[in-house]
């Protein structure tokens, strides 16, 4: 009776946990279809919009925040130079110090641009962080600063990453999708396309896609490339939140709805991102952090657990169950929630090239491989993403310091003194 009890008893733990696999595969598909109707559905809502904003193009300000010379930051700001904006807008860029390798790049390209008249911003504006508070990030420190030395008649403020080589019109399309009627802020994502194929770049690119869909849908913005309305800076309460925050992004949605405006995810606004210079021991540091920029600033972090954390326990218990024991069943199930998973990121792959080709979208610079070698990528790189998935999110739940560009800080949580955010431990100079 005993071992027949054992058997019984681990015949329905197989039996759960394989339902369990289908039940959270279905789920995951759910929210993928969810997602692809929600970009297709903006993307056709792109088209019906007038070509100018009603109000007219209103008077925008880039801002750029820098913090080490990042290889692309010549492009990038030669990309910025070639914006094809109607409207009248300035570029500001905030240096972590005059001594940052960053200085002497950024203010060689601006005047190199401004010098060959391919500069199309009406001014440019360069100068270093004047102070390094405690409390919060540097990177929320390089933004109060320049949000305190916006120009007078600027009405949008838009920001984007070092490494981001945005598409001529990428200030036309912020300034159009801002400007629809209820709308405070709007933002793209990323989509990684790793150059060279790495497992760390494939990694990262699987991870992405994930989160691609669960930022669209619980709408989490991406500071990467992000535009305001002025008023948000002016009359809410983001700049104080940035006095302690470790992100602006995250940060920002509480303080749009006390104002009565949205966040509205951009499909148009997806930038490729191509970089497969990021090393395998990094990868779970990287994806921590973002990771706990919701956990600290975004209302649906809650959800966000749900689903790493539960989908994460749920694949270890049945791979440590496998390794136990045998279960035909269970090993089926687990089988088809593998297959499902690299599924979903075919489609939710295809659902992001649509929009980089859309109207407004980048171009995607080379052709796709054929789709069954990319189904075979996703799937054989599936096991380490889950992996290092867990890991992170393990990062973001509890651990206590996180290292941002060469700077260590101390995560403060809601029931810390002046928290939730970070306060700064040392830097690197």
């Amino acid at each position: 009776m005993g071992l027949d009890a054992t058997g019984d008893l681990a015949s329905h733990l197989a039996l759960v946990l394989a339902w369990a696999l289908v039940l959270t595969l279905s789920m995951q598909t759910l929210l993928t279809g969810w997602f692809y109707l929600q970009v297709r559905g903006l993307l056709l809502q792109r088209q019906r919009w007038p070509e100018e904003p009603a109000g007219g193009w209103p008077a925008a300000e880039v801002v750029l925040c820098l913090r080490g010379a990042d290889p692309s930051l010549a492009e990038a700001l030669a990309a910025l130079a070639h914006q094809r904006y109607a409207g009248p807008w300035r570029l500001q860029l905030v240096v972590d110090s005059l001594a940052d390798p960053a200085w002497a790049v950024a203010e060689a390209s601006l005047a190199a641009l401004e010098a060959s008249g391919q500069a199309s911003w009406q001014a440019a504006q360069l100068g270093p962080l004047q102070g390094r508070p405690q409390r919060g990030s540097l990177k929320s420190a390089s933004l109060r600063q320049a949000f305190a030395h916006l120009h007078p008649a600027t009405a949008l403020v838009a920001l984007v990453d070092a490494d981001a080589i945005v598409s001529p019109d990428w200030l036309t399309d912020l300034a159009r999708a801002c400007s629809q009627p209820g709308v405070g802020a709007v933002s793209g994502n990323r989509w990684y396309q790793p150059q060279a194929g790495s497992l760390a770049g494939r990694v990262r690119a699987g991870w992405n896609g994930g989160a691609l869909v669960l930022m669209t849908l619980l709408g989490i913005p991406w500071g990467g490339s992000l535009a305001v309305r002025r008023q948000v800076i002016d009359a809410g309460t983001w700049s104080e939140r940035l006095k302690t925050s470790l992100c602006e992004d995250t940060s920002l949605i509480e303080p749009l709805r006390q104002l009565g405006w949205r966040y509205d995810f951009r499909p148009e606004l997806i930038a490729l991102d191509q970089d497969d210079s990021m090393a395998f021991s990094d990868l779970a540091p990287w994806i921590g952090r973002q990771l706990l920029t919701a956990r600290l600033h975004h209302p649906a972090w809650p959800l966000v657990a749900l689903h790493g954390g539960g989908s994460a326990l749920l694949l270890l218990a049945a791979a440590a169950w496998l390794v136990l024991g045998h279960s035909g069943l269970l090993a089926a199930a687990l089988a088809l929630y593998e297959l499902g998973c690299m599924a979903l990121l075919l489609v939710i792959e295809a659902t992001a090239l649509r929009a980089l080709a859309s109207p407004g979208g980048e171009a995607i610079p080379r052709p796709l491989t054929p789709l069954g070698r990319r189904a075979w990528q996703w799937l054989r790189h599936l096991p380490v993403t889950q992996l290092i998935y867990a890991l992170a999110f393990w990062r973001a739940c509890w651990n206590r310091r996180v290292d941002w560009r060469g700077v260590t800080y101390r995560v403060l949580g809601h029931r810390d003194p002046g928290g939730p955010g970070v306060e700064a431990l040392g830097w690197d100079e």
